[in-house]
Order: structure tokens, then C-alpha cells, then sequence
């Protein structure tokens, strides 16, 4: 039977993962959704199902528009509703595409894009802005990658601050990013906005060749890639499946408001609060 090639968008909690690739041993997303394609009967094997995807987001990172595909004889079962009931709770696709055999979902990409939350965080608004203005176009940003072996030199489409609900959100398009750059960035960011660094420091580490200084990586928990883009591919949604998984992130959104409450009280208590049996 001749196969046809599906891509799927795909959003993940990527709390309780070990990042997206595949590791011997460790609970990942990549695992998990190969693992629902075999048992949909989708595919057999990754290797003959010439599976690509988007990106390959860290330990902790979560997504909501990431990227697969993959080549399947059952092309008319390839459907997000369907293949949500074989993943778990924190995983699900939502939209789906019919590509060409050619295509791959990494290097066919042209825009990514993440956001990064930092809340609860006393920081110059403005000056983080003025510094983020700075990143929009091409540069070489071997001061915010860890791999050291590869070309850094990244396109930036647009770059953003904005304050949401009391937490400041960093936005920033770009063709691609290298391994670490988003969270290094906010660090970057982090120390203008806290007046530790000035607008003309985070200047100065976007040319490797006038300035180099390492830089440590933001805690991965604050980190969304929230766009994907291509040319020329049409997705199609499924209403029913971005139904379904609104339901378990009501659920999950209930269990982390209650563990905030707890925190919280924790928190009052070792600051010099009386242990009480009232509320």
C-alpha cells in the first residue's frame, strides 16, 4: 500500500518529561507520541516512518504548537482525535496537514517562535524593552548558545516584552534558535530588567567578536514554544480534540491553583507564622 506523509501539531506539559528526544530509560514526549502512532496502528517503526519533528525542546520545556510528521499507510485514521487516546493527559495533537514526501518538519520550518513567564519579579519594564529592541535582525549569538561547535548567526523576526496578568512575558520570532539561546536571553534580559546590567552591556553580547561572557540558562518551567510556521502547508483543526484537552487543562489549571494555595501557606509559616488549626 502506498503511504501518504501526515504532519501533526502538538502541544505538551513537558513538566514530568526529559525533554522531547528520545533517552534511553527516561520518560520523554518524542517516546511517548511514537508510542501512540504504533499503538493507532499508524506506524511500525520510527526509522521507516521517516519521522521528523520541529524541534527538541529541553527537560521541563513545554509547547503548544511543536511539530511532527511522519509517513503512514493509513492516512484517513492520522487524526488528532484519534491519536489523543493513545497518549497521556499531558500530551495531544490538535491540528493536522497532508505534506509532501519531501517534507521535514525541522528544516522546512521558517518561523519559530517562544515565550518565556516571569512572575512575581521586581524588573525595569522599560529597560528590558529597550534592551529587547536590540535582538530584531541578524546576529551571532554564540554568547547565548551551549554548543560551541556550530554556527550561532540566527535571524531574529521580532522581539517582545509584555506584562500579563502581573508576570512579564518575553516573545521572540526567529528563523531557528540554537541550543539554549531562549533561556540564556531571558537571563540576559533578567539582569537589565533587575539593573544589574545596562542596555548597552546586552548590546555588546550580541557580537561575539567585541565582547564574550558566559551566561546562565533560565529555569526551564517559564519556557513555551507557541509557533511554529511553514510555507505553503494548510493545517486543518479538530475542534474535538482542542475540546478534549481544554478539559484536562481546566484540571490541571484547578490542582496547580490549589498547590499555589499551599505554597503559599508553607511559605507564611517559615516566615514566622503561628501554626493554627483555623483557616
Amino acid at each position: 500500500m502506498e503511504k501518504s506523509k501526515v504532519a501533526l501539531r502538538l502541544a505538551y506539559l513537558g513538566t514530568r518529561y526529559a525533554g522531547f528526544q528520545v533517552q534511553p530509560g527516561l520518560p520523554t514526549v518524542q517516546a511517548a507520541v511514537v508510542e501512540a502512532l504504533r499503538r493507532a496502528h499508524l506506524i511500525e517503526r520510527i526509522e521507516t516512518a521517516h519521522f521528523t519533528a520541529s524541534g527538541r525542546t529541553d527537560k521541563g520545556v513545554h509547547a503548544l504548537d511543536a511539530v511532527i510528521a511522519f509517513e503512514t499507510e493509513a492516512r484517513d485514521h492520522a487524526v488528532p482525535r484519534l491519536i489523543n487516546t493513545h497518549l497521556p493527559n499531558e500530551i495531544w495533537t490538535w491540528a493536522r496537514a497532508e505534506v509532501s514526501q519531501t517534507f521535514d518538519a525541522r528544516r522546512d520550518a521558517v518561523l519559530r517562535e517562544y515565550q518565556y513567564f516571569l512572575c512575581d519579579e521586581q524588573l525595569d519594564v522599560s529597560a528590558m524593552r529597550e534592551a529587547s529592541d536590540l535582538l530584531v535582525g541578524v546576529h551571532d549569538f554564540q554568547n547565548f548558545s551551549l554548543d560551541k561547535r556550530r554556527s550561532a548567526v540566527r535571524k531574529i523576526f521580532s522581539s517582545d516584552i509584555m506584562v500579563l496578568g502581573g508576570c512579564v512575558v518575553i516573545q521572540v520570532a526567529a528563523d531557528s534558535f540554537v541550543w539554549n539561546m531562549m533561556r540564556k536571553l531571558v537571563s540576559a534580559l533578567m539582569l537589565v530588567g533587575e539593573g544589574q546590567q545596562t542596555v548597552e552591556w546586552f548590546g555588546k553580547m550580541l557580537d561575539p567578536k567585541v565582547h564574550t561572557e558566559g551566561i546562565r540558562s533560565a529555569p526551564a518551567a517559564g519556557l513555551i514554544l507557541t509557533r511554529v510556521e511553514y510555507k505553503d502547508v494548510e493545517f486543518i483543526e479538530d475542534s474535538y480534540a482542542k475540546k478534549r484537552a481544554q478539559k484536562h487543562i481546566h484540571e490541571a489549571l484547578l490542582q496547580n491553583s490549589v498547590m499555589v494555595q499551599v505554597l503559599k501557606r508553607f511559605n507564611k509559616q517559615m516566615i514566622g507564622g503561628t501554626p493554627s488549626g483555623r483557616v
